[in-house]
């Protein structure tokens, strides 16, 4: 099993890949949402109850970050993708976008089986779902070694790779507790199917001779799956002929003997809602606010490495295939540099432990007005938060929604904060027996020939399901 492509190349294949297991905040503010429950738990649906469609229920994937698409892939001359590693993209081209502290975090959620039904004194919601976040941030200095590896001293600091994935089942219901003021709350059993974790602290290297660099590091590893094991170690020498130590750890050796759960958790939602205009306070006027994801995943089959405590010789990346010969591709040169990676981080076995990982939460709070000449439309307010540590988040959301007919709805809407600014629309028609939307949070205005997003930050969310029952 191949784990781990490796700090730079780890995120250029997972953005590729990929396109948070952040929801479509642009339908946080319509009624006829089928899956508003998971923006905010105490929200009501205005059918009786819903069936979604098995897998295309709701599928929802996002990019957020300051590490663009464009500047990792590029169109060569011969109209092929290649990277910013190729030869054919000159170094200042390659590095002029790139900023001092590079942060990018992907998520995806896919829905397998969803449900919501009124019953109990309230609204009841079910879910079981597959869920995946992956986060990653390095600084300027990695990206210029990669791309000029030339004889000098490199203090690149701190990289932070990390990538967790798993399956939720959730249940919740929701209620008003007054005429003005509505709870809800989700518990969800989370079951873990795999996680990896690198960091790398004080990364030196300092010239020791042509082609050659001491190396000085604080690094670690973690991986988590059921059966995982690091397999056969690495005993080949390093490319100067000096052996390795013992139990050096050889990634692409890495083996899972049998697949199952490697974790167990829990988490919850919990969300409010108070109508002013119920409570005689302001006609039109709605506040909410949500918490999502607050728990955790313990992990209960953990490898751990860590790197040599002592300086070691790195002679750099010298079999990189960058020619334009016939049967290279970009893959071989991604695996040529993940080679030189595992020379310059020489990792050892040290054991296994258990553990706890907290998942990364998200708080969203929303103020919406509705026009009392025209109560069809609406203007929102939306604060959303990301607490997750160094990838943390914040984002203000201005929107527009109007539901001109019983059975249609939607909105546009312009984002701001710490991961720039975005548009965004939503749409979401809702007859009787069928309901089908689409919307994006952040809109994608270009892409390359090969059909990849080109921006730094995008979010596209789909899904059909089932309602029943007559209109509220």
């Amino acid at each position: 099993m191949k784990t781990l492509k490796y700090i730079l190349t780890a995120v250029c294949i997972t953005l590729a890949g990929s396109v948070m297991a952040q929801n479509l905040n642009s339908a946080y503010f319509l009624d006829g949402y089928s899956y508003g429950y998971e923006l905010n738990p105490a929200k009501d649906y205005d059918r009786k109850g819903f069936v979604g469609m098995p897998l295309l229920g709701n599928i929802n994937a996002s990019l957020a970050g300051n590490l663009a698409l464009k500047d990792i892939f590029y169109t060569l001359p011969d109209g092929r993708l290649g990277t910013f590693m190729h030869p054919s993209i000159s170094p200042a081209d390659a590095l002029q976008n790139f900023s001092s502290m590079e942060k990018t975090n992907v998520d995806m959620r896919i829905d397998l089986i969803n449900f919501g039904f009124h019953k109990w004194g309230g609204y009841n919601f079910f879910n079981i779902s597959m869920r995946s976040n992956t986060a990653f941030k390095a600084p300027y200095e990695l990206f210029e070694m990669a791309k000029t590896l030339s004889n000098k001293n490199y203090d690149i600091g701190e990289i932070d790779a990390r990538s967790t994935a798993w399956v939720e089942i959730g249940f919740g219901h929701s209620r008003n507790v007054t005429e003005a003021w509505r709870v809800g709350g989700t518990v969800k059993i989370l079951l873990g199917a795999g996680r990896m974790n690198m960091k790398a602290n004080n990364l030196k290297m300092e010239l020791a001779g042509p082609d050659k660099w001491l190396v000085t590091a604080d690094a670690e590893i973690e991986a988590s799956a059921k059966g995982l094991t690091w397999g056969d170690y690495n005993t080949e020498p390093y490319k100067n002929g000096a052996p390795r130590p013992e139990g050096t750890i050889k990634f692409k050796n890495m083996d899972i003997s049998k697949a199952g759960v490697g974790g167990v958790g829990l988490a919850f939602d919990l969300g409010t809602e108070w109508d002013m205009e119920k409570a005689g306070i302001l006609k039109g006027m709605k506040l909410s606010a949500s918490l999502l994801d607050l728990g955790f995943i313990s992990w209960n089959n953990t490898l751990r490495g860590e790197n040599i405590r002592e300086s070691y010789q790195f002679n750099g990346f010298n079999n990189i295939k960058v020619k334009d010969s016939e049967g290279t591709t970009m893959k071989s040169q991604f695996d040529d540099f993940t080679d030189g990676m595992e020379d310059l981080f020489t990792f050892q076995d040290k054991g296994t432990d258990n553990g706890a990982r907290a998942l990364g939460a998200t708080l969203n709070i929303g103020v919406q007005y509705k026009l009392p000449m025209y109560d069809k439309l609406e203007f929102g307010f939306l604060s959303t938060t990301r607490i997750q540590g160094a990838y943390s988040w914040n984002e203000e959301r201005l929107s527009a929604n109007i539901h001109p007919l019983k059975w249609l709805e939607g909105g546009i809407n312009f984002g701001f904060g710490s991961l720039g600014t975005s548009f965004g629309w939503v749409i979401n028609i809702h007859t009787k027996g069928f309901s089908i939307f689409a919307g994006m949070d952040r809109l994608m205005s270009k892409f390359s020939k090969q059909g990849i997003p080109t921006g730094s930050s995008t979010n596209a969310s789909i899904g059909i399901s089932f309602p029943f029952g007559s209109l509220q």
